[in-house]
């Protein structure tokens, strides 16, 4: 990912005002940012992102307490079309959006409309994961939105969103190709269309969308757990509240078995770790795409691809690492 900003480049007073420009220019974003008081250390900011596509933005911003606010006033300059999903990692604070308001809680999802008032304020130093989309991409209305804000948690996608936004922060730094972050993008506008519209109804467990996205979050979810070793079915299956049964009725429609795509899915994650952490050991690289033994990994490895995972490296121009690559 891209640094954006940080406030270490500038002097103390064009802190505000540089971190407001950058705000702008990167996504047309146009509020209030005030750093607040902590008597243990001076403020500081870091943003961090990723344009996963032409209507998609991720954004990280590690911080000390910090607000971000568009008042009444700022209501006389249009701001974009666009959604903002906001998942914080730190100290409680307050957020406020179109006249509603609520804790902001480390954990806890806030799906903003930023052409109206809203405000977020976390006390104490810790980190904002952000995905920034065009309304226009979720094909939902502002009124469908700001309802939906009020009762996220009572969607039946809420913890599979959640989960993916986490592994989206963990993992952007693999997404190098156009394609691959193509393919994030639309993932994550698939989640957030079927978060706001089933958590915009009166009984979002009954609306279509829940059921209709159904092999859509089979699927990003065992993409985005495919490498811990422990997956299995019956956890895909307690995580979506279906029967294993169930499970496997649905998976009928893919063209391969449950088994395969997990397997297909680490070797693939291993093929693009092997190239983006060359200093990883082949060991190192099989325990982070969810093997545990390394000789079966180089074996399925060579199996898929005919080579060895340290042939792989070198026909990408990447020096082997360490004694035990093979």
């Amino acid at each position: 990912m891209q640094t954006l900003f940080d406030t270490g480049q500038f002097a103390p007073s064009d802190r505000i005002e540089a971190f407001q420009d950058m705000m702008w220019s990167a996504s047309g974003l146009l509020h209030r940012i005030r750093f607040l008081p902590d008597e243990s250390t001076s403020p500081h900011a870091r943003m961090s992102g990723s344009r996963l596509d032409d209507d998609v933005l991720y954004l990280r911003e590690v911080s000390t307490g910090i607000a971000h606010e568009r008042t009444t006033r700022h209501l006389g300059r249009a701001g974009p079309e666009q959604v903002a999903l906001v998942l914080p990692d730190g100290g409680p604070g307050h957020y406020e959006h179109d006249g509603f308001e609520r804790p902001l809680l480390r954990g806890d999802l806030y799906a903003t409309d930023l052409t109206a008032t809203y405000g977020y304020r976390r006390q104490g130093a810790g980190v904002a994961h952000i995905v920034q989309i065009e309304r226009s991409r979720l094909e939902l209305s502002v009124e469908t939105i700001r309802r939906a804000d009020r009762q996220l948690v009572s969607s039946p996608l809420y913890g599979i969103v959640r989960d993916h936004l986490v592994s989206l922060s963990s993992r952007a730094s693999l997404l190098v190709s156009p394609e691959d972050r193509a393919v994030a993008a639309e993932a994550i506008a698939t989640l957030l269309r079927g978060l706001l519209a089933s958590a915009s109804r009166d009984d979002p467990q009954n609306h279509p969308a829940a059921q209709d996205f159904l092999l859509d979050r089979i699927l990003l979810y065992v993409r985005l757990h495919a490498t811990d070793p422990a997956l299995s079915a019956a956890e895909i299956a307690a995580v979506h509240a279906v029967s294993e049964r169930k499970l496997f009725q649905v998976w009928q429609s893919q063209p391969h078995s449950l088994r395969e795509t997990v397997m297909h899915l680490r070797l693939e994650a291993a093929r693009q770790r092997l190239i983006a952490h060359p200093h990883l050991t082949i060991a190192a690289v099989a325990r982070a795409s969810g093997f545990s033994d390394a000789s079966h990994f180089s074996r399925r490895f060579r199996s898929s691809t005919a080579c060895t995972p340290t042939e792989w490296r070198i026909q990408h121009g990447v020096a082997p690492a360490g004694a035990d690559a093979s």
